[in-house]
């Protein structure tokens, strides 16, 4: 509604109301100052036919107007506030283009800051688009984590609530009631055999290949009650226990260059800055580049997703010059040493005792080949379920093996 307060000034103004009933003109707020002045209301829509009817006789002034027309006029007459209407309409659109903040619930083996490396590995952190390929970081986080067995990602707003559920490594297990053997999980050279339930088969010194028999579950009788046969002595049936440690020996292949880049500085630098805004960046390093080589170097001084993600930085080129030094013994032997470290690491239980290792160089034009090699002591045993032997008529029996 648009309506209009005005002041009505001129002699016998009553007559003036009178006119404005007999034409329908809708009224209000009526407020007769004097002999000579009054004030009223009416609809901006009647506003020409009251402008008809005072004709020269009285003098109108508006005192103001009201309403959603006048008020959308004014506002689009003051530049500079619908500058700021559209700006922020603008901000609170493009705050709703990022995801500001991500929770992280059901991890228990991991922390926090591994989950939160991967998901940003994957393409989502805080301050990314919210059109990100949901379903590509649930895959790519599957890959990073072998035992996860669950993850799901739900976007609420600006919020990204992230939930894992992780798997748990199968431990096999052999029911105690059944009877079993112990076999070699991997090659090695026989060191000690504790047959706490069984019989061992084997000896120090002796040389086993997987699935060779350490621990046997089947056990002869000795019945010295009657003769038996020889060939075909009774047996009784148990759940062999017990452990056999073995010197197994692992061997690693790893290369290394034989030169080494190194960079020298010139003193000569090239300042520069970058600055993203969402999923906008400007890096003045991408455009100006006067080095052949250079050293990048950066500073962030603001890093925010509140209201949207924003980063500036300003950064440095540094020139350099490059040169090749072959590398001495000492540091080749030192980054090998650091090898043997991590493949022990990764590659070998962590109940093994390392025994020895040795290191061995050779060279192949710009390529130098590491070999090492490490004895382990560790119980290479694990128990595999058999079917008890089955007596036929004849006296003889067959025995049927499953490996858990």
């Amino acid at each position: 509604m648009h309506y209009i307060t005005v002041l009505v000034e001129g002699f016998d103004p009553q007559k003036l109301l009178s006119l404005c009933l007999k034409e329908g003109i809708a009224l209000w707020n009526i407020h007769i100052r004097s002999d000579l002045e009054m004030t009223l209301k009416l609809e901006a829509k009647d506003w020409k036919k009251f402008m008809r009817l005072k004709g020269n006789r009285y003098r109108v002034t508006i005192l103001s107007e009201k309403g959603i027309k006048p008020l959308l006029k004014r506002a689009f007459s003051n530049k500079t506030a619908l500058i700021g209407v559209a700006l922020f309409i603008f901000l609170i659109y493009f705050q709703s283009l990022f995801i500001s903040e991500i929770r992280i619930y059901g991890y228990k083996s991991y922390t926090e800051r591994e989950i939160r490396e991967k998901l940003k590995y994957a393409g989502l952190y805080e301050g990314c688009s919210k059109s990100i390929d949901l379903d590509k970081v649930e895959i790519d986080m599957y890959k990073q984590f072998e035992d996860l067995s669950w993850i799901g990602i739900e976007l609420k707003g600006n919020l990204a609530e992230v939930t894992i559920v992780e798997g748990t490594k199968p431990i096999p297990i052999v029911d105690k009631e059944q009877p079993c053997h112990i076999v070699a999980a991997k090659e090695g050279y026989i060191e000690k055999t504790i047959a706490r339930e069984g019989k061992g088969v084997v000896e120090k010194g002796d040389f086993v290949r997987e699935g060779d028999l350490l621990i046997t579950g089947m056990i002869p009788i000795e019945d010295k009650t009657y003769t038996q046969d020889p060939e075909n002595p009774g047996y009784r049936y148990v759940h062999a226990d017990g452990e056999v440690y073995a010197k197994t020996i692992y061997r690693f292949v790893y290369y290394q260059e034989k030169e080494e880049l190194h960079k020298d500085l010139t003193g000569r630098e090239m300042p520069g800055f970058s600055i993203r805004i969402g999923d906008l960046t400007f890096n003045s390093a991408d455009i100006f580049r006067p080095f052949n080589s250079a050293i990048y170097e950066e500073t962030v001084l603001i890093n925010t997703v509140r209201p949207f993600p924003i980063e500036f930085a300003t950064n440095k080129q540094k020139e350099v010059k490059l040169r090749k030094q072959t590398r001495d013994h000492k540091d080749i032997e030192k980054r090998a040493k650091q090898q043997l470290r991590e493949a022990i690491k990764e590659y070998i239980p962590e109940s093994a005792q390392i025994l020895n290792n040795s290191l061995k160089f050779s060279e192949e034009e710009n390529i130098i080949e590491v070999v090492i090699m490490v004895e382990a002591l560790e119980d290479i045993g694990k128990k595999i379920i058999f079917k008890p032997a089955i007596e036929s008529e004849e006296g003889n029996s067959e025995l049927g093996e499953s490996t858990e």
